[in-house]
C-alpha cells in the first residue's frame, strides 16, 4: 500500500458529506423497516393490497427502495468519475481504473431498475449469482494491483464494502435459492430474507461512498462543507 499523495491544492466543495451519508443510512434503514413491517402485517395479520406492498418491496424493480438503491449507485458512479477526472489531471497511471469502477457502478445503477440479472435468470438454468460471482472474482483479480496502490486505510475500507455488498447480492441470493425451487417466494420467510440481501447491498454501497469521500479528503486535501469555496 502506498502513502496518499498530497497535491498542493485544497478544494472546497459545497457538499456536507457527513450529513449526506447519515441521511442515506437513515433512509436505507427506514425503507427496510417499512418493508419488514408491511411483510409481517400481510402474512401474520391482514392481507394488504399488492400495490401498497409493491411500493415498498425491496425485491421489486418498480419500488421506492429500488429507486433509492439505483440513485445511490449512480451517486457513487458520479464520485468515481470525479476522482477519475482529478487523477487524469495529474496524469495518474491508475486514472483509467477509477473510470472503470465508475462504468461498473453506472451499469449496476441501470441494472437495479432494468433488471438485467433477472433477464439472465430467465435465459439460463442456474442462478445469475453463479456467473455473477465469477465476474466479481475476475474483476477483483484485475483490480488487485490498483487496490495495492491505494493507502492502506482506503484499501481496507473498499475491501470491507465489497465484502458486504457481494455477501448480500450473491451470498444471500444463493442461500435463498431453495425458496425459488420449492415455490416458496410468496412466504413470510422469503420476504424477510430479501431485506437482509438488499440491506447488505445498500449498506455496502453507502460504506463504499464514505470511503471515497475519505479518500478525496486525504489524497486531494479536499474540504467538504455546506459553505466551502475553492482555495489555493
Amino acid at each position: 500500500m502506498t502513502k496518499p499523495d498530497k497535491p498542493g491544492l485544497t478544494l472546497g466543495i459545497a457538499l456536507p458529506t457527513e450529513r449526506l451519508l447519515k441521511g442515506l443510512g437513515i433512509t436505507c434503514v427506514v425503507l427496510l423497516l417499512i418493508h419488514i413491517a408491511l411483510t409481517i402485517c400481510h402474512y401474520r395479520w391482514i392481507e394488504l393490497p399488492w400495490l401498497l406492498r409493491q411500493l415498498f418491496d425491496v425485491d421489486e424493480e418498480e419500488s421506492i427502495p429500488t429507486w433509492f438503491s439505483s440513485a445511490v449507485l449512480l451517486l457513487v458512479a458520479v464520485v468515481l468519475f470525479f476522482i477519475y477526472s482529478l487523477k487524469r489531471g495529474v496524469r495518474d497511471s491508475y486514472a483509467n481504473s477509477w473510470a472503470g469502477l465508475g462504468a461498473g457502478f453506472t451499469f449496476m445503477s441501470i441494472d437495479e431498475i432494468a433488471g438485467f440479472h433477472e433477464t439472465l435468470n430467465s435465459m439460463i438454468e442456474m442462478s445469475w449469482a453463479v456467473p455473477g460471482l465469477v465476474v466479481a472474482m475476475v474483476v477483483g483479480l484485475l483490480y488487485l494491483k490498483f487496490l495495492f496502490s491505494l493507502p492502506a486505510a482506503t484499501a481496507i475500507h473498499f475491501i470491507i464494502a465489497g465484502a458486504i455488498f457481494i455477501g448480500g447480492a450473491i451470498g444471500v441470493e444463493l442461500a435463498t435459492e431453495p425458496f425459488l425451487y420449492n415455490d416458496e417466494l410468496d412466504t413470510l420467510a422469503y420476504n424477510l430474507w430479501t431485506p437482509v440481501e438488499e440491506g447488505m447491498e445498500m449498506g455496502g454501497v453507502i460504506f463504499f461512498l464514505a470511503g471515497l469521500f475519505d479518500y478525496l479528503k486525504s489524497t486531494f486535501q479536499m474540504e467538504f462543507s455546506a459553505t466551502a469555496t475553492g482555495t489555493k
